[in-house]
Formats: C-alpha cells, structure tokens, sequence
C-alpha cells in the first residue's frame, strides 16, 4: 500500500546554515592555500628542498712546512672522518648510535651523545664530528656499508696532520687537534666549523691564519632513505698556505745528535740548542731535549701518556729554550762588562788583584774559583774571574775602586733584552727577571743588598734568562749593536708555489753603547776560547764565546729517567766571525745549555757545553768531517 500522505521537506533556513558553513570552509581552504603558497611559499619550498637537497662542508687542506732548503717537516696524509648529522637522527635513536658508535671511534658514548645533542640545538643540518681521530679504512667500510645501523653518519676523507720527525721538532712546530668550543666561539665569524682541526701550540698555533684554507661546499641531492643520488653544485676548498722556515734541518738535526748523545753517556740529563744568524734574527736551530711526539696528539694521545709527560720532572712538553727561565752564571759577566765600560768604571787597563779566592765584606763571604793574581778586563773575562766582576758590578772596599751599580747593570740588561720576551714568532716565551733595587722591594718588600749586586754581576742571585734571551743578547754583540727580534718564518707560499709573504728582518732596538766597547767585548770573548775558560784544543774555526756555570737546586739524585742530579748547570754562548778578528762579521752564533752536568767550578772542571759546540761548528761549517770525534 503507498503511504500518499504529504512530505516534509528541510526547512529554507536549515539549507542556508548548511550553504553557508560550506561557503565558510571553502574560504578558510582558500586562505590557508593563499598563506601556503603565495605567502610563505618561498619558505615551505625551503624546507621541502632541505629534505631533497644538503649542503655539506669540504674541509681544506692544511698548508705543510719545510725547513729553509725545502725539506718537509709536517704534511699531510689521508685518513677518515665520522661526523653526525644530527638532523637525519631519529630522536628515539640517538642514544643506540652513540652507542655503537663508541666502540669504533674511540670515544665515549656519553661523549658521542651529547655532541650529538648540543649540535641539534645549535644547527641540526651541519655536521658535528664524533672521531677523535682518523679511523682506518676497515671501520669507514663498515659505517658505509651498514647505513642502516649508523642513521646520520657520514664518513669523509681528510687530510690527517703528521709530522715526520715527531720530537726533533714538536717544541717548533707544536701540533693541531679538533677545535673545542672555547676555540670557536672566539673564532665566531671566521668560517670554522665544529668539525674543524685548529693549532694548538707552537708554529702550528702561530700561523694558524696561514696554514688553514678555506672551507668549500658541495649540494648534495637525497632520496626519501636520505641516500645521495648526486652532486648538485660544487664550491671546492681552497688550500691553507705553505711555510718555509728559517730552520736549517742539517744543523737540527747534528746539533739533536749531539745532545741526545750526551745524555745518553749521563753526561747530563737535559740540555737546549739554539742557533741563530746574529745579522738578521734567523733561527736556524733550536733543539730542547727530551722533547714528546706531536703525532701523539694527532692520532689521539692517550690518558697514560699524557699522565706520563705531566709527572715528569724533565718537563718535556715544554721548549726549554724559550719556555723556561734559569741563572746565567758566568755568561751574564758580558753584560756587568759592557755595563762598566760604558758608565766608566772600567776600561782596557782596569786592573784587579785577586791575590784571594775569596772576598769578605761586612762579615759575608764571595769566593772565585782560583786567586788569579792581577788582572786586566780581557784576562778577567777569559778567565772569568768572580772577585773582577763583583768589582765591577758593585765595588771593592779594600782598594776603593768604584763598581757600575745594580741600576746601571738592570738598564744595560734590559737594553740587552732581559726582562721581556724577545718576541719571536712562538707562543709561550717567558719574561725572564732582570731585578734592580724597585723589583726587589716591589717582589719581596726587603731592601737590596751589596750581595744582591756580587750575585747579579756573576749571573746569579734574582737574574733568570731564557736561553733565547741569552743568545739574543750576544747575537747583538757579535753583529756590532743590533737587537733583532728572532724569527722562524722566513715565508710563506700559495698551494701554487707562488710567494705570497717573505718575513723581514725585524730591529729590536740598537745598544746605546760605544763600538769601541763591543769590539773590546768581542775581543775578550775570543780570548776565553783561545788562553781561558773555554780553551779548545786544535780549534778549526776562529769561535768567541763564553762560559757559564750556574748552580741550581741540590745535588744528588736521579731524574725521570734516571740521570744523576748533580745540581749545577752549564752554558756556553758562542759566534763565528768570518776571520779571526773582533770585527762585527759573524753569520752564526749558538747557545748551549746543558743540566745537572758539573758539579762546581773550577780550572778542570767538565763542561760539556765547550766541546759540543766545538764539534757542531766545525762539522756544521764542513771543516771537521761528520763522523770524525777527535
């Protein structure tokens, strides 16, 4: 039966509502479709774009070093890196890689975990590395080929810094390491990247700008499983800048032979080299022994090893021969000298008797090494008698003769260079002390003393030296006034071999002294080779220099390694003039100083430092053969 009974249909009304909500929800698409792609278009492409396309860092090359005849001491070799890139991590992840992670790569997964963490906070799309050092080719297959158990990593080629003669040059050359973030947050704004490698000491360190290229990018193209399909675009790196040295690796390495064997025979347990070109501030050596093995660094030095260098006594990660500061014993008599004869207390012909070995003043005693008998200022100074220069330096009340005073002899120090840095092109150089009447109260608020002067003038007491400043100082005598600031760097050249900087001869300051002086000065000095201190028998070389013998902690004893501690120290600074004159014409002179290798002073006492010397000249300048030990 059909029910005919009259429909019901929707209400007018209702269908409006219904229109109108339809209408509405058209607009908000509408809208929101205008704000997707017309308004911010540009940056939702972005973000889409950055899950097909990243833009990866290339590292640079670091530019390599060689000696002054083009001799490679640090380069370059391959190795890998592993880095993360946060962004490709699953969070939930995160502490699984790191796990894995840290049995491969050395490092601890905590470690791993929050580099991982802190770079997502910083810029999830760049790379945080999380290899202390490179791994081997086996374990860079591995990541590779198991991508799916390692999300987000990335193995690299890199250049792996090493050094080729570790500790013959690491107090040189220093070593590089990853940059940490105290490192980057100074270099903000220099193109570095966490995963970069930085200098850390050393030349490494002081030429940091040099050495670093510059980092280049390349555009990488993904699928959805993040793999790389293709390069897109390519900026490439551009390598650091090479250093050429002043360094003469010949000499380096004889002058390293010659100390190591030395303390080899418990001649002595320590000892620094320097040599340098007096005419224009060139280091062409410099040797500090025992020394430590950069490569140490590079490759990842371990906990017992650095626990190792730390304790011991011999200080081996420190370059002595800038680093460190020591008495000068005898070597300071050239600046007591010079003092007097520039203030007038002394000339040529001043004349001391030293009918004693030793002076007693106001109940105190100072003692020489022998009663010399009468002597003049070139026989005092060859024979490096302690009562002529405490005459000098602070007077005699026996026969009322007139000493320079510890002002004078700080002023003409501090001309000289004591005190203050030299300046040469390495971190950590030392001031030394240079102390007058102020210092000393300003140091220990106690008065100075006659005894202050006596022990200033021969080298001991308050005076400290670094090796460097030392021969500095006479490098000045031998060139005729000229203090130069020393240098390493003689210059530096593109990857192309082209030169882009040559480093030139830096002046100091110039002595405010006769040259009459100096000449007398460097007349005295050859003296002490030829009838004095430092006689050297069948001499091939017309060498000048001086002795020094400072003492320096308690005798007896053994170091790290074993060598006696006999308390006393050795030096003896030395050039070579072209002829055998007192003309201002030598082109090389060297400062050796040995440890714990004497145990007073005296006529016949073994000075180690005298007959090294002798023997690296002679072989160095071709007149000794190189394996002839006369």
């Amino acid at each position: 039966m059909i029910d005919r009974s009259e429909r019901h249909f929707v209400h007018p009304r209702r269908l409006a509502a219904v229109a109108l909500a339809i209408v509405g929800v058209f607009v908000v698409l509408s809208v929101r479709m205008w704000d997707l792609q017309v308004v911010n278009g540009s940056h939702y492409r972005e973000l889409a774009e950055q899950n097909r396309v990243m833009r990866s860092p290339v590292l640079a090359a670091r530019g390599v070093v060689y000696d002054r005849s083009g001799r490679l001491l640090a380069r370059n070799d391959p190795g890998f890196a592993v880095s993360v890139v946060p962004v490709d991590v699953p969070r939930a992840r995160q502490d699984d890689l790191a796990s894995r992670l840290a049995v491969l790569v050395g490092r601890g997964s905590d470690e791993i975990l929050r580099a991982i963490t802190d770079q997502r906070a910083r810029n999830p799309y760049e790379p945080v590395q999380v290899s202390a050092r490179p791994v081997g080719r086996e374990t860079a297959l591995l990541l590779v080929e198991r991508a799916e158990l390692y999300p987000g990593v990335r193995v690299t080629a890199e250049a792996m810094r090493a050094y080729v003669d570790g500790p013959l040059y690491s107090p040189i050359l220093g070593y590089v390491g990853p940059i940490d973030e105290e490192e980057l947050a100074e270099r903000k704004g220099g193109g570095y990247l966490l995963q970069d490698t930085i200098g850390k000491t050393g030349l490494e360190w002081q030429y940091e700008g040099y050495l670093r290229g510059t980092l280049g990018w390349r555009e990488i193209e993904r699928d959805a499983s993040l793999r790389e399909l293709r390069t897109l675009a390519l900026v490439p790196p551009k390598p650091g800048n090479d250093l050429v040295l002043t360094i003469d690796d010949r000499l380096q390495r004889l002058m390293n032979e010659e100390l190591e064997k030395g303390v080899k025979e418990d001649k002595f347990s320590q000892a620094v080299g320097v040599a340098m070109n007096p005419q224009n501030g060139e280091i062409l050596a410099m040797v500090s022994i025992p020394a430590y093995d950069n490569n140490a660094f590079v490759q990842g030095v371990s906990a017992a090893q650095m626990k190792a260098w730390n304790s011991d006594d011999r200080r081996p990660l420190v370059n002595k021969a800038i680093g460190d500061i020591y008495p000068p014993g005898s070597t300071f008599k050239m600046v007591t000298g010079l003092t007097a004869l520039s203030t007038g207390v002394a000339t040529r012909n001043t004349v001391v008797n030293v009918s004693s070995n030793v002076l007693v003043v106001d109940g105190w005693r100072f003692y020489d090494w022998r009663a010399h008998g009468p002597l003049n200022f070139v026989d005092g100074f060859a024979h490096s008698s302690d009562i002529y220069f405490y005459t000098l330096g602070g007077g005699n009340p026996y026969t009322g003769q007139r000493g320079a005073g510890p002002e004078a002899m700080a002023k003409y120090g501090r001309m000289l260079g004591f005190g203050a840095p030299t300046g040469i092109d390495l971190p950590g150089e030392a001031r030394g002390i240079m102390p007058d009447p102020l210092w000393k109260l300003a140091t220990f608020d106690e008065p100075w003393t006659l005894g202050n002067t006596y022990h200033a003038a021969i080298g001991q007491g308050f005076v400290a030296v670094t090796p460097l400043q030392l021969l500095n100082a006479y490098a000045a005598i031998a060139n005729g006034g000229t203090v130069y600031k020393p240098h390493l760097l003689k210059e530096v050249r593109s990857g192309d071999g082209r030169t882009v900087h040559t480093e030139q001869a830096s002046v100091a300051r110039k002595l405010d002294v006769k040259q009459e002086d100096l000449r007398l000065i460097r007349e005295s000095m050859r003296r002490v080779v030829t009838i004095g201190h430092a006689f050297m028998p069948d001499a091939k070389l017309p060498i000048a220099g001086k002795t020094g013998t400072a003492e320096f902690g308690e005798s007896g004893g053994l170091d790290s390694a074993g060598r006696h501690k006999l308390g006393f120290h050795n030096w003896f600074v030395s050039f070579v003039p072209k002829a055998d004159n007192a003309d201002p014409t030598a082109e090389i002179a060297m400062v050796i100083f040995t440890f714990d290798s004497s145990r007073s002073v005296c006529d016949s006492c073994f000075n180690p430092a005298i007959a090294l010397t002798q023997k690296i000249l002679e072989t160095y300048k071709g007149v000794r053969p190189a394996a002839g030990v006369p």
